[in-house]
């Protein structure tokens, strides 16, 4: 009588297969674990020789998973689904909760603080860290399991993300008071104008809804670029040029007279907002009730 195969499994070996599913590539695997490709092929080949079966068809042309490939990844995203249930029930045991949320800047300035500071009043033990990337860097954090949740102005199709709307909003452009209340988009050309750093969401939703309509970047006058909303609102108060912001950043200004909306004739954009999270992953008890309450605010009641 034959002696039953044992299966003794490292999960540094399961999350190297499902990082390798993920890519479809070992050398894509090994930059985002930052482990050699050597250990990665080692950990494959250990599984393979384990179970007795072909996990991965791998050639230099060709990369596809096998039927029990496919069986075993889904038992692998069980295992870390579990693992992930196992910290969260640990965080509501111990009453603390910490969330890890990379957020794109008007988000992180003009959304998330009035959100989290309503579970906050609501629930003490809870503690979030945000942390503020333009939005293309953001789907890269939640995407590599760094931030557990993101808040993002654009989206950027993946497998592995579940995106859920949250919000709508109006990108605006802006002068002074000096500027007129009212322009066309061929004078548009002729203004000096200060735009965002490459990546922000802001400055892609303006550059589409204008390509869209004949004007490329090229087209304009760019005199300055600014990495985020605060300094392009200086920029346009002191006088230097007008600018596309989110119209929920420019409230306080406005009331204090020392911008003003221009109105472009028979032209607008809209944006939406979106909360991100790994598909497969189990939140966090705090990740949970933010994503909760971001859902709130497209029903309107937050």
């Amino acid at each position: 009588m034959s002696k039953k195969k044992e299966f003794n499994f490292y999960i540094k070996q399961l999350r190297s297969y499902l990082t390798v599913l993920q890519e479809q590539n070992f050398t894509r695997a090994s930059r985002k674990l930052k482990i050699g490709q050597a250990t990665i092929s080692h950990h494959i080949q250990s599984l393979e020789e384990m179970l007795g079966v072909r996990l991965i068809e791998r050639t230099s042309m060709e990369f596809s998973i096998t039927r029990e490939g496919e069986l075993f990844r889904v038992f692998c995203e069980k295992i870390f689904d579990d693992i992930n249930t196992l910290k969260s029930d640990l965080n509501i045991q111990s009453a603390v909760g910490v969330s890890s949320i990379a957020s794109s800047t008007i988000p992180s300035a003009y959304i998330l603080p009035k959100v989290i500071a309503g579970i906050i009043n609501k629930h003490r033990n809870l503690y979030y860290k945000v942390g503020v990337s333009d939005s293309r860097e953001v789907v890269e954090l939640v995407k590599e399991g760094v931030a557990e949740v993101g808040v993002s102005g654009r989206q950027m199709k993946h497998p592995s993300l579940k995106y859920e709307h949250i919000l709508s909003d109006e990108v605006v452009l802006i002068g002074n008071m000096n500027y007129p209340d009212t322009i066309s988009l061929g004078e548009l050309k002729r203004m000096p104008l200060v735009q965002r750093e490459s990546g922000s969401g802001t400055r892609n939703a303006y550059e589409s809804a204008l390509s869209k309509r004949g004007i490329l970047p090229s087209n304009l006058m760019i005199v300055l670029e600014c990495s985020n909303t605060e300094s392009v609102k200086e920029a346009v108060t002191a006088g230097i040029g007008v600018s596309f912001v989110s119209s929920l950043s420019i409230q306080m200004e406005q009331s204090m007279n020392l911008i003003k909306v221009i109105t472009i004739k028979d032209f607008s954009i809209h944006r939406d907002f979106f909360v991100l999270y790994l598909a497969h992953r189990h939140l966090s008890v705090p990740s949970q009730k933010l994503v909760e309450e971001l859902r709130l605010l497209k029903k309107g009641v937050v």
